[in-house]
C-alpha cells in the first residue's frame, strides 16, 4: 500500500490488550480500518457479520480450522463474501506426485 494508506491495514494478535482489541474491532466495523492481519486470536470471541474477504496465508492449520477461518467471511447470509488461500505449490497433490516421480528418477540414475 502507498504510505498514506498503510494505517488502513492493522495487526491484531494475542499480545494486544482487550481495550486495544476492542478499539481495532470498532475501527474495522466502522470502515476506518480496511482490514486486519490476524492470528487465530481474532477468531476467539469475535463475531463480525459483514467481513467481505478472508485471506489465509499458508495452510498452517488443519482443514477444520481452515474452514472456521473461511467461515468468518460474511456471516450475514444476505451478503456475498470470498475466502482466498495462498499456499505453496508443495501442498498440492499434483505437485506431490510430480516430486515423488522426480525423486524416483533420481534414485534410478544413482544406482
Amino acid at each position: 500500500l502507498p504510505p498514506k494508506l498503510r494505517d488502513k491495514i492493522k495487526w491484531f494478535n494475542t499480545d494486544m490488550s482487550s481495550t486495544l482489541k476492542e478499539d481495532e474491532l470498532d475501527k474495522l466495523t466502522s470502515g476506518e480500518t480496511w482490514g486486519l492481519c490476524t492470528t487465530t486470536s481474532f477468531c476467539i470471541g469475535m463475531d463480525v457479520a459483514d467481513i467481505s474477504f478472508v485471506v489465509q496465508w499458508r495452510a498452517t492449520c488443519g482443514v477444520v480450522a481452515l474452514w472456521q477461518h473461511f467461515g468468518h467471511a460474511v456471516r450475514d447470509r444476505g451478503l456475498a463474501g470470498m475466502a482466498i488461500l495462498f499456499a505453496k505449490k508443495d501442498y498440492f497433490e499434483d505437485e506431490k506426485v510430480a516430486k515423488a516421480a522426480r525423486m524416483a528418477r533420481r534414485a534410478e540414475t544413482h544406482q
